[in-house]
């Protein structure tokens, strides 16, 4: 089953991943379930009977020529590629009535091409995905984060670079500029624009930027010094092709964050809906959980994983799924300067860089992230809206804005008791 609303001119790249959707595409219409009220909420089982969209809002979606619900999702992205396969696997979404078809795509750029002319209505991209947004004034609700990935700078196993990007100024080590490949625009050539300014490193005396995209950028090629890459592919590079080796993580510069948007009228018109994709979202991760191995089973068979390495597979949604708690994909407004202060801070820095053309203000990011339905969704199963980033150890002692920081991240915490003291809202006495 394929999207009708998916966009097959622009580019070829769109029309093959939405063939490959297709295979997993769901949706079953007219379902329809009463509001849960659980008595007692489960930690890992989403209570039953279903809350179920109004038949207002599904007439309100087929007016805009929205049902079923586009929703785009990067089979690749660690943390999302498994929680929005889950939630397809399950029919998540059509056992609250709402019909969707879900279109893998690979890139921001690319889910934007659809999502502003509205083909598709929900998206997942990296942060500089939604800072688009901003700038076009598109309607957006950002409901769920996937933060804190590993990102690192890679050197080859033989280079002379061992002491980290600093290694790069006054060209001391390599007696020349470093070649640093990475993929223009991402948040790794963000990460090396705030790297460069903290240590003082000067393009074209220290390093020289070049233009590459991911699968360029696994290969390791000769003539390049230093790449920049996110996860999987720093695992895939370092311990399967072992083709490079860790210079520096990106992470102690740049601090990682990734976004699940909507179309911003949907929160106006049709909130059921993006509060039936939290609770999907949710029962997700809560499935991941307890049915692991049937999800991962499933997911290394679908047709998006192919040529991937199972184990892979495996090690990427240990790392970033099953480990972490699952609150870290709450999407804080300003929680010690998580999310928008430092959304603001990064890409500032892409504005004194040259790349970008306007500065950005925190009240710009506060406009799109909408906190209230994942809120609601954990209310529901009795989690607690966390107070703290559970990507961040107790004590950190980083400051938003004053990189670098020190260690933090989904891979430095590893595994995290959930629930554990202070996760759950206790239950009501009598």
């Amino acid at each position: 089953m394929s999207s009708k609303h998916t966009d097959r001119s622009r580019r070829d790249f769109i029309a093959q991943a939405a063939a490959v959707g297709g295979s997993a595409a769901l949706g079953i219409g007219g379902l329809a379930w009463p509001v849960a009220h659980a008595a007692q909420p489960d930690a890992m089982h989403w209570p039953t009977p279903y809350a179920s969209i109004s038949p207002a809002s599904i007439a309100w979606l087929k007016s805009k020529g929205w049902w079923p619900l586009q929703i785009a999702w990067n089979p690749l992205w660690s943390d999302g590629n498994v929680i929005l396969f889950a939630m397809m696997h399950f029919d998540l979404l059509a056992r609250r009535g709402l019909q969707a078809h879900y279109v893998p795509i690979l890139a921001a750029g690319l889910m934007n091409e659809v999502f502003i002319p509205g083909r598709i209505q929900i998206a997942q991209a990296g942060s500089l995905g939604l800072l688009r947004l901003i700038d076009l004034k598109i309607p957006t609700a950002a409901v769920c984060t996937y933060p804190a990935q590993r990102q690192a700078f890679l050197v080859h196993p033989d280079s002379p670079l061992k002491g980290g990007m600093a290694d790069l100024k006054g060209a001391k080590v390599l007696g020349r500029p470093a070649i640093c490949g990475v993929t223009m625009g991402s948040t790794t050539h963000l990460g090396l624009l705030i790297a460069a300014k903290v240590l003082g490193l000067v393009e074209g005396r220290d390093y020289q930027l070049s233009n590459m995209g991911p699968g360029e950028i696994i290969t390791m090629p000769k003539g390049v010094d230093v790449v920049g890459i996110w996860e999987p592919n720093v695992l895939y590079m370092t311990d399967y092709l072992k083709n490079a080796r860790i210079l520096e993580l990106i992470d102690r510069y740049e601090i990682f964050n990734g976004y699940s948007y909507a179309r911003g009228e949907i929160a106006q018109h049709a909130p059921d809906v993006l509060q039936a994709y939290t609770d999907a979202f949710v029962e997700a991760q809560m499935l991941c959980r307890t049915r692991t191995d049937e999800v991962l089973d499933a997911l290394i068979a679908d047709p998006s994983q192919k040529g991937r390495s199972p184990q892979l597979v495996r090690q990427d949604a240990q790392i970033n799924v099953l480990d972490p708690k699952p609150t870290i994909n709450f999407p804080f407004r300003d929680v010690d300067g998580f999310w928008a202060r430092l959304e603001a801070y990064q890409t500032n820095v892409m504005h004194d860089a040259g790349v970008l053309q306007h500065r950005y203000t925190p009240s710009e990011y506060l406009s799109v992230i909408h906190d209230r339905f994942l809120s609601e969704s954990y209310a529901r199963v009795g989690w607690k809206v966390p107070t703290w980033p559970p990507f961040l150890p107790v004590g950190w002692k980083g400051q938003v804005g004053h990189p670098p920081y020190p260690p933090y991240g989904l891979m430095y915490m590893g595994r995290q008791q959930f629930p554990g003291p202070g996760d759950l809202v206790p239950a009501a006495k009598g």
